[in-house]
């Protein structure tokens, strides 16, 4: 389940030129947050956002950029898009409700940006069989199943090595990962009851993949971190049951899906 929102900015600044940070992703995150924290229930907020959670939904943005300069993007026009999904409608509902309460009230960005309107469409189901093929609405992050502060990059791919967290490795591993990652999804699911406990049991394949390296500068609200993940973007095709499919669909995959990473779209 998800929808799309085109979210139109305004500025107090005397110029019309509109920045958005390079690690937007952080920003992002506190609209979420902020969504539905006002969405009127504070047992799901606390439950969520002041416990270390996995949370069962992903989000990506698209924005139309004229340059980039000093770690800003310079956006074309004063909006951009947002996507959201999540295999949860509680999520999806309260997040939904709670966008519709933050028009002229959330400053966004910087101090001089505010949410001047959301555009809300909730975008219709697919019908999945038991094969499918995603291109990347976000980049994905395979972590590292041994070291979680590592993230996994095919040897295939070319990159200059410089970023910490990388760690090359084959496909075969590459693919392991992937698998593991898949199955901590679909146990979270179980957990929260989303899925049956049988499809735990059903086998599934990545068959598939095209992808390259597609850096993502990423910061947090909690500290003064900054760091530029190897992150990637692409395709990937995985055949299991229709049931998995849709719940990937739903949730993404990959690590710090919730930050907004790993958020998939049907290849046509």
């Amino acid at each position: 389940m998800r929808f799309n929102c085109k979210i139109t900015l305004k500025t107090n600044r005397g110029n019309n030129e509109l920045k958005i940070p390079c690690d937007y992703r952080k920003y992002i995150s506190s609209l979420i947050k902020e969504a539905f924290k006002i969405s009127g229930d504070n047992n799901f907020y606390t439950n969520n956002f002041e416990r270390n959670k996995i949370k069962p939904y992903t989000f990506s943005t698209f924005f139309y950029i004229k340059e980039i300069k000093d770690n800003y993007f310079i956006l074309k026009d004063n909006f951009f898009y947002f996507n959201f999904s999540s295999s949860d409608y509680e999520y999806l509902i309260r997040i939904y409700n709670g966008l519709l309460q933050l028009k002229n009230k959330f400053k966004i960005f910087d101090s001089d940006l505010y949410v001047e309107d959301f555009n809300l469409r909730l975008k219709p189901n697919y019908t999945f069989n038991d094969n499918a093929k995603f291109k990347t609405l976000s980049p994905i992050l395979i972590r590292a199943p041994e070291n979680g502060d590592y993230y996994f990059v095919p040897e295939d791919i070319i990159f200059d090595g410089k970023f910490k967290y990388a760690k090359k490795v084959n496909k075969e591993t590459f693919l392991k990962a992937i698998k593991l990652n898949i199955e901590s999804i679909l146990k979270m699911g179980v957990r929260s009851k989303l899925l049956d406990d049988e499809i735990l049991k059903k086998d599934f394949e990545i068959k598939s993949y095209n992808l390259k390296l597609s850096p993502a500068l990423h910061s947090s609200n909690r500290s003064n971190f900054k760091l530029t993940f190897p992150a990637l973007k692409g395709v990937i095709e995985i055949s299991a049951i229709p049931e998995i499919i849709k719940f990937l669909y739903d949730s993404g995959i990959g690590a710090r899906r919730s930050e907004g990473f790993g958020m998939l779209e049907v290849e046509r």
